[in-house]
């Protein structure tokens, strides 16, 4: 491994993290995972990316975490071959302090990289402040202090999943759409809105919001040798690669987004919104984490990721045209009407973040693609459950 990058990732089990691992191990092939397509590096690498040092993420190793070892079986039953540039560290409790030391004082290798993805997306929990806000938050600045206590002189950077809602507002009115969200927005929302709301979205984006900033904060105050960068995406569909036991055990957004109008949760179109009317591919998102930790101009940049709008009818519409054997599970609803009646949300200016990831070379997967390439994992995993 002497010869090899060592990144740290957390949340190896996850749904980003996943995508992350394959384009991370599997780089040849993970051009054509992103793309969808055959293409060659040359093809499909940004504009102000060299292929070869796209190229060089081969030589890679990777520590992931994952909350116990029966979480890193089930991933290595799926993707055998990763087992050569993969180690395991196990982390049941993120937000317990000093919980990361050992792993960096421990590593064979001191890290390189540092790539955080574990943080709560669940919009059942009640108690916002320990199931969301805790966790996101002690979760980031934990990691952060371990790597700035332990991780090294030749640690680099560290790349956080944080969210577009930390730039989005919380509160504004939903029916008219304001000026786009750039990345120098941050939402107004607070930990004791969100918790008197009693809205789990709203949960959820003060907890986004309030890790990102932390982070930040952390960086001014410590100035640790190490950069950091923020990958900022809407919401997150696409396929999966990562374990997934049950119907129950589909990532969250991927659940309200795409296959909920699958399994029998949305039986009607009358009265259905989304929290948010954006979305990315998972395969740009884990492009994304992969070109931020070595790209110069990511550096102390939050890095928006928004393909284009969803809605409920244009994923009804999509399922409907490309799957007709679904018409008997998926409501047809109302074809000829986008939006859910009263919303008009407010859209983003992401040309910077662009310019970052590599300009006119950059391309979003759409979402026609992106949902129809969903909705075949969410099939295959189906026939593997016996349903």
């Amino acid at each position: 491994m002497a010869d090899k990058k060592h990144v740290f990732l957390t949340g190896g089990s996850g749904f980003v993290a996943s995508q992350i691992l394959a384009g991370l191990i599997e780089v040849c092939a993970s051009f054509s995972i992103f793309t969808g397509t055959g293409y060659s590096f040359a093809s499909t690498t940004p504009n102000n990316i060299s292929a070869d040092s796209i190229a060089a993420q081969r030589d890679y190793h990777i520590t992931a975490s994952v909350r116990s070892r029966a979480k890193a079986d089930q991933v290595l039953a799926l993707h055998p071959s990763w087992a050569r540039q993969l180690t395991f560290v196990y982390i049941a409790d993120v937000a317990q302090d000093g919980v990361f030391d050992d792993v960096f004082t421990k590593a064979e290798q001191p890290f390189d990289y540092v790539i955080h993805t574990a943080s709560p997306v669940n919009f059942s929990v009640t108690d916002f402040q320990r199931d969301l806000i805790d966790p996101a938050v002690q979760g980031s600045v934990g990691l952060l202090q371990s790597a700035h206590t332990h991780g090294g002189a030749q640690l680099k950077r560290f790349v956080l999943l944080g969210s577009a809602v930390s730039c989005l507002d919380s509160f504004q009115d939903i029916s008219v759409a304001g000026k786009p969200y750039t990345e120098k927005d941050w939402n107004p929302v607070t930990a004791s809105q969100a918790i008197s709301s009693r809205n789990p979205v709203i949960g959820y984006n003060a907890s986004k919001k309030l890790a990102e900033q932390a982070a930040w904060a952390f960086k001014e105050s410590h100035k640790p040798v190490f950069d950091l960068a923020v990958i900022c995406p809407d919401i997150i569909i696409g396929p999966m690669l990562q374990p997934v036991s049950g119907p129950k055990a589909v990532n969250e957004t991927n659940s309200f987004a795409v296959y909920n109008f699958m399994n029998g949760v949305y039986t009607q179109i009358e009265g259905l919104t989304f929290p948010y009317y954006h979305f990315v591919d998972v395969r740009n998102v884990a492009l994304a984490h992969i070109l931020a930790l070595t790209t110069p101009a990511a550096s102390g940049q939050r890095i928006l990721l928004i393909s284009g709008l969803i809605a409920p009818q244009l994923v009804i519409n999509t399922i409907r045209k490309h799957f007709p054997q679904l018409h008997g599970r998926v409501v047809e609803g109302e074809p000829a009407q986008i939006l859910p009646k009263g919303n008009e949300p407010t859209g983003w200016d992401t040309s910077h973040s662009t310019e970052i990831l590599g300009g006119k070379g950059w391309k979003y997967i759409g979402l026609e693609e992106s949902v129809v390439d969903t909705v075949r994992s969410l099939l295959a995993l189906e026939a593997g459950w016996g349903l």
